[in-house]
């Protein structure tokens, strides 16, 4: 069995630019007393490389289905890196938030969860998280709450939310 395709990827740096892929993978029964099943991926392109190599490609020999996904990106990244993806664009654009909840407001609720989104327009490097410190403050003091926030999404739009792990209804004097 064979299955082929081809696709394009871009740069989000040069979103002008964009390289074609091919794709094939190849299934087969190796001739043996188990009569092994075996994949081979080969992705490849006509895109010239960095130092000048006429044609990128790589095969990937003996993978199995569960890890197709991640050898396929693992591969393209490494092509991708040996492409001159040059005229880059200035990323000149910080990132910004969207849809805060709950709306900013001096009464929040205690049973609140708390979220945003951080988006960034293309064309940009992607958002980078490493530095990212967030705090709450209850109108007296200052908390650190960056590692008790969930994160999903990609470097051009995260969602942010967070729960209290133990809400406090009430005080005692």
């Amino acid at each position: 069995m064979i299955a082929i395709t081809e696709f394009y990827v871009h740069n989000s740096l040069n979103v002008s630019t964009s390289v074609k892929f091919n794709l094939t993978l190849r299934y087969f029964v190796i001739k043996s007393e188990q009569g092994e099943h075996c994949w081979t991926l080969e992705i490849g392109t006509t895109h010239s490389g960095i130092n000048g190599e006429d044609y990128l490609s790589k095969k990937v020999h003996a993978i199995n289905a569960q890890d197709l996904d991640e050898v396929i990106e693992g591969v393209i990244s490494e092509l991708c890196s040996k492409i001159d993806w040059s005229p880059y664009v200035v990323d000149n654009d910080p990132p910004y938030i969207t849809d805060i909840s709950p709306a900013e407001s001096i009464d929040v609720p205690i049973g609140s969860t708390i979220s945003f989104n951080i988006n960034e327009n293309l064309p940009a490097a992607g958002i980078d998280l490493s530095e990212m410190v967030i705090t709450l403050n209850n109108s007296t003091s200052d908390f650190d709450i960056t590692d008790e926030v969930a994160i999903i999404g990609d470097p051009y739009k995260y969602s942010v939310s967070w729960a209290p792990i133990l809400r406090v209804y009430d005080t005692y004097d």
